[in-house]
């Protein structure tokens, strides 16, 4: 089933406080990779000033539980160290958890991967047992839940938690994100899940370790990436071209982490469907051009259809050779950072963009 277009109030650059949902779970959590790219290409969530995750506050337990965390769909609650955790975030609360050593025994799937797992993900598992994958259709299967009897519910990557919370809640302890789903910078989301699970040192050092991965990596190219300029750019659900405005976008804000800096011929465009981006009519398509041009793709027609194009090929970024095409889990990693993501991102796409800066 193809994942329908995120509308209003669910696109992960819309800030206004979290309106009713008008969409199904089913087509936002069980659609294919188009809709997922889609929507993940203007994910938002800076991971360059972060929010601070408000400090928990707990009893005198051993190991700081009982732990009370406050969130934007209400507190959680949680009595002790959790043994049993079950995940229904869109992808990044399974890569928190993973991250930190702890398995979940269920999850709702990472849907755009076959496996129903990111490859990051499965690569920090290795060996290890994978979790459960609870099937999904138009809700949340609530019974099949409580029947697992998790500790401890994370849902700070739910994008239909306003709805879900009070039974999620009466089923287990459920971590919320802490402003909004779409806001929540991926330090905040990390060390919040890292003190619900009773390792917040642990979250703390994950966050500065990959902090200091992309500082590496920035300092590595800085010959290379400062200053120069990039679009990033797909096809939308109706074929045409579509390219991120918003430097605060989280694949923008990766980049511009890097040196790069998003392209002034885009930034000024006005919106079109999804909030963050424009929609660039064919004969336009002169607009995308850069210093480096970012392409993500779906599928390998939809490819042969870009670079087939002749107004496409036209491009000097193009002609040069300073032209990187995005696979949908690349793509995917740079929308929806995380400590397991990010790096991923790192190996598999920053070479790509730095042999392109080269030739700019």
């Amino acid at each position: 089933m193809k994942q329908s277009e995120p509308q209003k109030g669910t696109s992960m650059v819309d800030t206004s406080p979290r309106p009713a949902r008008p969409f199904s779970r089913r087509l936002f959590l069980s659609g294919s990779a188009a809709g997922a790219l889609t929507l993940g290409l203007t994910a938002c969530g800076s991971s360059e000033t972060p929010t601070p995750a408000p400090a928990p506050t707990s009893g005198a337990a051993v190991g700081g539980f009982p732990l009370t965390i406050e969130g934007a769909e209400g507190k959680t609650v949680i009595p002790s160290q959790p043994s049993r955790v079950l995940t229904v975030g869109f992808m990044r609360d399974v890569d928190e958890a993973v991250s930190l050593g702890v398995v979940p025994i269920a999850i709702t799937p990472q849907t755009n991967f076959d496996s129903g797992l990111a490859p990051w993900v499965e690569a920090k598992l290795g060996g290890a047992a994978k979790p459960q994958q609870i099937e999904v259709e138009d809700n949340l299967p609530f019974e099949k839940i409580t029947e697992l009897a998790p500790d401890l519910i994370l849902a700070t990557d739910s994008y239909t938690l306003a709805d879900d919370f009070a039974n999620l809640t009466a089923i287990a302890p459920t971590l919320s994100y802490q402003d909004d789903v779409a806001e929540d910078t991926w330090q905040t989301r990390a060390k919040r899940i890292g003190a619900a699970l009773g390792k917040a040192d642990a979250a703390g050092k994950a966050v500065a370790d990959v902090e200091s991965k992309i500082a590496a990596a920035k300092d590595g190219n800085k010959a290379t990436l400062d200053g120069k300029t990039f679009t990033f750019s797909l096809l939308n659900a109706e074929g045409q071209l579509a390219t991120v405005i918003l430097p605060t976008d989280a694949s923008a804000q990766f980049l511009s982490q890097l040196g790069l800096k998003l392209s002034d011929q885009v930034t000024s465009l006005p919106q079109a469907g999804p909030a963050g981006r424009a929609v660039v009519a064919q004969e336009n398509t002169k607009l995308l051009d850069a210093d480096v041009v970012l392409f993500s793709f779906r599928s390998e027609d939809e490819r042969k259809q870009v670079e087939g194009d002749r107004l496409f090929q036209a491009l000097p970024a193009v002609k040069r050779g300073a032209y990187v095409a995005l696979e949908v889990g690349e793509a995917l990693s740079l929308a929806f950072p995380s400590t397991l993501s990010i790096p991923f991102a790192l190996e598999k796409i920053v070479p790509k963009v730095v042999a392109a800066a080269a030739k700019a």
